[in-house]
C-alpha cells in the first residue's frame, strides 16, 4: 500500500504569477519583473524591504490565495497515481495567521483553494478532508508524516526532506532542476514524472 504525502505551498500550488501581480500592483517591483516568488523575495530583501515581502506573502497566502494556480501537470498526475490505488495525504507546515499585517486564517484559506480546485470533489482528486493536515511547526509536520504512515513524500524544500524518517521515500519537487547533497532523494522536476516514480 502506497501512502503518498504531499506538501502544499509551492508544490501543489504555484504562487509565482500571483506574487508578481500583487507586487506590481503595490509598485514594489519593476513592471517587467519575472514571475518568481523567490526572485521577488530576493529583490525586496536586497532593497531592505523584507517587511514588505512578509506583508505581501500574508496577502497572497491569505485573502488572495484563490487567485493562485495549480502547479503545472499536478492534477492529472495525482489522478493517474490514484488509479493505481495510491492513497493521498496533504501535510503542510503553515502558520494559522500571517506573521504580520491583517489577521487572516491561512488554514481556511488553503482549504478554500483546495475546494476551488476540486480536491474534495468525487469528479476531481477526491481526497477526504480528514487526509489534509496543516501543522504550525516543521517538527509537527514531520511527526504527522510519520504518524499517518506515509511511504513517500513530495516537498519543494530539501530541509524538510532531510528531517523525514529515512525509511520514507523522499521526492524533491524541483521545477528548476536544483540539486542537493542528499543522494537518497528522488528528483521530480515535472509532475508528469510522478507516474514513473510511483511504480
Amino acid at each position: 500500500m502506497i501512502n503518498l504525502g504531499l506538501d502544499f505551498d509551492n508544490t501543489l500550488i504555484n504562487y509565482d504569477s500571483l506574487f508578481q501581480k500583487a507586487a506590481s500592483e503595490k509598485k514594489l517591483i519593476p513592471s517587467n519583473f519575472p514571475k518568481s516568488k523567490k526572485l521577488i523575495r530576493d529583490y525586496l530583501r536586497e532593497k531592505g524591504l523584507e517587511d514588505k515581502f512578509t506583508l505581501l506573502q500574508g496577502e497572497v497566502y491569505g485573502s488572495r490565495i484563490t487567485e493562485a494556480v495549480q502547479s503545472e501537470g499536478m492534477f492529472k498526475a495525482l489522478k493517474d497515481v490514484q488509479k493505481k490505488g495510491v492513497n493521498l495525504f496533504i501535510v503542510s507546515h503553515k502558520t494559522k495567521e500571517p506573521y504580520s499585517g491583517p489577521k487572516f486564517d491561512l488554514h481556511e484559506a488553503a482549504l478554500s483553494w483546495l475546494e476551488k480546485n476540486m480536491f474534495f470533489d468525487k469528479s476531481g482528486i477526491n481526497i477526504p478532508k480528514d487526509n489534509v493536515f496543516f501543522e504550525v511547526t516543521k517538527e509537527k509536520k514531520i511527526n504527522r508524516i510519520l504518524s499517518i504512515g506515509c511511504t513517500h513524500f513530495i516537498d519543494d524544500l530539501p530541509e524538510i526532506l532531510e528531517m523525514i524518517d529515512p525509511r520514507i521515500i523522499k521526492i524533491l519537487y524541483s521545477p528548476l532542476s536544483e540539486r542537493i547533497s542528499d543522494n537518497k532523494v528522488i528528483y521530480m522536476n515535472n509532475w508528469s514524472n510522478l507516474n514513473k516514480i510511483i511504480d
